[in-house]
């Protein structure tokens, strides 16, 4: 389906021409038409299917057919993570160029000043505020928000927000909202706590799924089954020809990753670390250097598995197995972009066989196992935890509680910062597929 085909606004569907998109994905396809006609809607998909333009779109269509009260906050945005609400911002922005939107995104790690600001924003009403949960609580609580007029509730990415431990949060947000507001949950799964979160929180959703999809094709995945206290050693050999370019290594916590970052220092790698303890402007920072090549090698937690747009990543390593199986998708996930090549490597120690065994069952398919560098001797066959024999085993233990991770989108905010604008009377409202892209944000 084309995006002219919906019953979009009409300076929505210029700013979509200037940015190339012109298909939906099927997120899209399904869930525009029932936001449009402001039913509740479950959508259920994984990050990079275009579930933010899903939302996104027919909102700002919404917010521009009828009048609401400029001095209100009219759509509400809920986000995980401040990266998440920093990406969703930057795509309104592109989507909302030729449009008189008020955006105002609301998240924590900021100086004085901005707090200040965002208190003035939400004291003069907004179209959408993008927000992170905790962020929210803190303007409720010191009576700098009002609710009590917000017509449009998002929750991005609320599994993750779930596993973070923000169902409270979200419950006491919603109840300084209106009952008759459409509300609308975008979730990578479907637990028994969404299902509970959605009967309480939504009246009569319509629910769209989209099958989980498998990693890229061009991907080449490979598992070094190993000791534990090996696994150091294979990674450096990952980089004893030349220096490592567009490189993330995923490790479980962020104890680890600052110790593979100065690990890897005094290895003379070009490397920096990415975890939650950093400021704002550190992450800034880090990320900036990242995508500009001053740094070839991020290590990081899985704050960066979701919703973060990075271009060109050539390899991928887990040092530790995501206990998530779905996490595996979205962390190889950041290589083999738009048709490119790209390698995911893991690393698998004793202790990560049940966590593999998840994940092959998840893909339906053995990764290649590949040989040890010379020198190291695998481990034996029997983990050394005694959780379980093969690959056919499940974890039988309680998961361990893993650091909050961050979440993403496959955003348009790039190409709306790097589109070329063309005139608007220029636009050919009969635009054919040849050439278009999808707004896979």
């Amino acid at each position: 389906m084309l995006f002219s085909d919906l019953d979009l606004n009409d300076d929505l569907l210029d700013a979509l021409y200037d940015m190339r998109f012109e298909e939906c994905t099927p997120i899209q396809e399904q869930c525009i038409p029932h936001i449009l006609e402001e039913r509740d809607v479950i959508g259920i998909a994984q990050t990079g299917t275009g579930k933010t333009a899903a939302y996104l779109l027919p909102l700002l269509t919404l917010l521009r057919s009828k009048p609401h009260p400029e001095d209100a906050v009219n759509c509400l945005i809920m986000a995980p993570t401040r990266e998440l609400a920093k990406q969703i911002d930057q795509a309104l922005q592109g989507f909302g160029y030729y449009m008189d939107i008020n955006g105002v995104a609301v998240y924590g790690g900021n100086d004085g000043a901005r707090y200040e600001q965002e208190k003035k924003s939400l004291s003069c009403g907004a179209d959408i505020v993008i927000a992170t949960p905790g962020r929210l609580i803190t303007h409720l609580n010191l009576g700098t928000l009002d609710l009590s007029r917000t017509t449009h509730l998002v929750l991005d990415e609320a599994d993750r927000m779930l596993d973070m431990g923000f169902s409270d949060d979200i419950m006491q947000i919603v109840k300084n909202m209106p009952e008759s507001r459409q509300t609308i949950l975008f979730s990578a799964t479907m637990p028994d706590k969404i299902a509970t979160l959605a009967r309480n929180i939504m009246h009569d959703p319509v629910e769209v799924r989209i099958a989980v999809s498998k990693p890229a094709e061009k991907i080449d995945q490979c598992v070094y089954c190993c000791r534990e206290a090996d696994k150091t050693k294979i990674l450096l050999s990952l980089f004893e020809d030349k220096q490592p370019e567009r490189v993330i290594v995923f490790a479980s916590s962020k104890q680890k990753v600052k110790d593979l970052n100065i690990l890897l220092h005094k290895k003379g790698l070009n490397v920096a670390a990415m975890h939650s303890d950093l400021e704002q402007k550190e992450r800034d920072e880090v990320m900036l250097a990242f995508k500009a090549g001053r740094v070839g090698l991020l290590v990081a937690t899985d704050i960066v598995a979701r919703g973060i747009d990075i271009d060109d990543i050539r390899l991928v390593v887990n040092y530790d197995a995501p206990r998530d199986a779905e996490d595996y998708v979205h962390r190889i996930g950041r290589t083999a972009r738009a048709g490119r090549d790209g390698r995911a490597v893991t690393l698998v120690g004793e202790k990560d066989r049940p966590a593999l065994a998840d994940i092959e069952k998840l893909l339906g398919e053995k990764i290649r196992r590949a040989p040890l560098p010379e020198g190291l001797t695998p481990p034996s066959a029997k983990p050394s935890d005694g959780r379980g024999r093969g690959n056919d085993r499940r974890h039988q233990g309680g998961h361990r509680r893993r650091e909050a991770r961050g979440s993403e989108q496959q955003p348009a905010d790039k190409q709306a910062q790097n589109r070329g604008h063309r005139p608007r009377s220029g636009r050919r409202r009969s635009r054919g597929k040849g050439g278009a892209g999808e707004a896979k944000s």
